[in-house]
């Protein structure tokens, strides 16, 4: 045990190394990234803080103990929802740091005993999957204690619920993937659990939308439908979930019960030390023998329809030029080669369900609210798209990885090799805006004219944002990475992410004069609109070109001034 101690002792402070080395050189350029950084995250934590804050205390404040009702359950259905995503999270997260992470090869070869290798990934994967929830539940768990006026213990209990509440689904996760990963290969195992979990993201998303919590935004809401929205709500509470526990361990806590808040802590820590001993047992006995597997599962076998399609694309793709074809060939093999990749599809469809669900539920019954929500519906739209954009055009030159210096190397211009990628993801990010927007207008009944301003406005959102994807993600790319999904949450993706909420709020708002008019004709039969109509749309389309065009310049220059 001192032993394996001292050898995490040390594998932690090699981490420590690497990353004080990392800050200390280019400390100019990281220090602009960590504000950018520290900046959106605090403007996050803050806006969460105050959302919920708001909402408690709204709901503390309705009559016959409907609001306590309400919170319990709200709490109950937020750490139900954690531990279920940070299952998903962790089974997902631990296929890459505990299987296909680069530095095991070292890892295993060192003299560095089995537990204390499997102890460190523990540690690292369990991070990797919980630092969102943090971020996103801290304020949430400090709002409830700032309205009930909880004392100080409550803040300490909270840090002694956490703790164990993320090590038990990590635990979970990491063995459930060690089990797979004994009897099954690597590529398959991340394509199955990645494709449950988006359907079950899906689900829950569906289920908060059958509940329909806006019918309590209506001023004259009946007592009759209060209770069975309340009943409604209510969520299974089982005793031995972990997740029951954390909720009542808080509620206690910010009532003064400390004597039960300790009783359900005493629960997560012994389940969470459980669940630890259990991975490292098992460890001992089956991690070698699935690591080697999976480094065997890495190629893939070539298939006939596989070299049928790329045939028929090469023949389609003979109006480019052969350098294009050639990068557009590769770029394509990739993408189908790498589970990692064409796997993220399913996303693309549990996001167009989720997405045409929800505005088909809308509580619309007038057709004012229709044609406005259709507006405010390219907004939503091009948020979608943004968060499709930023992990496939954002990460399309990161892409290239370590390989990037034959391309650098070769012969080929970095204009069309930028252009290259930009068609690629265009063209099939314009065909799912289009299903989006058009489909969803379907839905609302809209007339001729906002159907004709959402088909050209997300058109030209869509154009926006594959330039600025293809063209951000030249000048900052992330060449050196274990999980491609690190490139979309790095400063540069999350700076384009904030420069893509700013194009489409643009774009929204020079679109509102033009609605506004002829909305103004259509329901007042008035004519306001003058010359402004006309230049607010030409300022729509200039913003998309410079949207689309000045990234990718500053893109190709940046890619031909790298020094490699």
């Amino acid at each position: 045990m001192i032993v394996t101690m001292y050898q995490l002792f040390q594998i932690l402070k090699l981490r420590s190394i690497i990353i004080r080395n990392s800050i200390i050189y280019g400390f100019r350029e990281k220090i602009s990234k960590f504000s950018i950084l520290f900046t959106l995250a605090l403007l996050f934590i803050i806006g969460d803080y105050l959302f919920f804050y708001r909402i408690i205390s709204y709901l503390q404040r309705l009559p016959l103990d409907i609001g306590e009702i309400l919170i319990t359950q709200i709490l109950s259905i937020i750490f139900l929802t954690f531990i279920s995503m940070l299952l998903f999270s962790n089974i997902i997260t631990s296929l890459s740091t505990m299987y296909l992470s680069s530095d095991l090869e070292l890892l295993i070869a060192s003299p560095f005993s089995m537990s204390t290798v499997v102890i460190s990934k523990f540690v690292h994967t369990t991070m990797n999957s919980s630092w969102m929830i943090l971020i996103f539940g801290f304020p949430i768990f400090t709002a409830y204690g700032v309205v009930y006026g909880a004392k100080p213990s409550y803040y300490v209990i909270l840090i002694a619920v956490i703790i164990p509440f993320l090590v038990i689904p990590a635990g979970i996760g990491i063995f459930i993937t060690m089990l797979l990963m004994r009897f099954f290969p690597a590529r398959k195992t991340y394509q199955v659990m990645t494709f449950l979990g988006l359907i079950f993201g899906a689900g829950l998303v569906m289920f908060f939308r059958f509940l329909k919590p806006e019918i309590l935004l209506g001023k004259d809401v009946p007592d009759d439908v209060v209770i069975q929205f309340v009943e409604g709500l209510k969520v299974p509470d089982y005793p031995f979930l972990p997740s029951t526990w954390a909720a009542k361990a808080l509620i206690s806590g910010a009532h003064g019960i400390l004597s039960q808040s300790i009783m359900y802590i005493v629960y997560l820590f012994l389940t969470a030390l459980l669940f630890f001993i259990s991975v490292v047992a098992l460890a001992n006995k089956i991690f070698h023998t699935g690591w080697s597997s999976a480094q065997e599962s890495l190629t893939m076998k070539k298939k006939r329809g596989f070299y049928i399609f790329y045939k028929i694309l090469n023949r389609l793709l003979i109006v480019l030029f052969p350098i294009q074809r050639g990068i557009f060939m590769k770029d394509i093999k990739l993408f189908f080669r790498d589970a990692a990749q064409w796997s993220q599809l399913f996303m693309l469809g549990a996001l167009v369900i989720v997405y045409i669900f929800n505005i088909r539920n809308l509580p619309l019954d007038s057709i004012f609210l229709k044609n406005f929500t259709s507006v405010l519906n390219h907004g939503l739209a091009g948020v979608v798209l943004s968060a499709i954009a930023v992990r496939f055009t954002y990460t399309a030159v990161s892409l290239e990885g370590k390989y990037f210096w034959a391309l650098y190397a070769s012969p080929i211009d970095f204009k069309k090799f930028l252009w290259e990628k930009f068609w690629m993801y265009f063209i099939p990010l314009i065909i799912l805006a289009e299903i989006l927007v058009v489909i969803s207008n379907i839905f609302l009944d809209v007339d001729s004219y906002i159907m004709t301003v959402s088909i050209i406005s997300i058109f030209l959102i869509t154009t926006g944002l594959v330039g600025m994807g293809v063209g951000m993600g030249a000048i900052y790319p992330v060449f050196k990475y274990e999980n491609v999904a690190e490139v979309a949450m790095s400063t540069g993706g999350i700076l384009y992410m904030l420069m893509s909420f700013i194009f489409i709020g643009m774009i929204v708002i020079l679109e509102s004069r033009p609605v506004y008019a002829h909305f103004y004709k259509k329901f007042l039969f008035s004519h306001i609109g003058g010359i402004e109509v006309y230049i607010c749309y030409a300022l729509i389309i200039i913003l998309s070109l410079l949207a689309t065009f000045i990234p990718m310049k500053i893109g190709i220059k940046a890619l031909r001034g790298m020094e490699l």
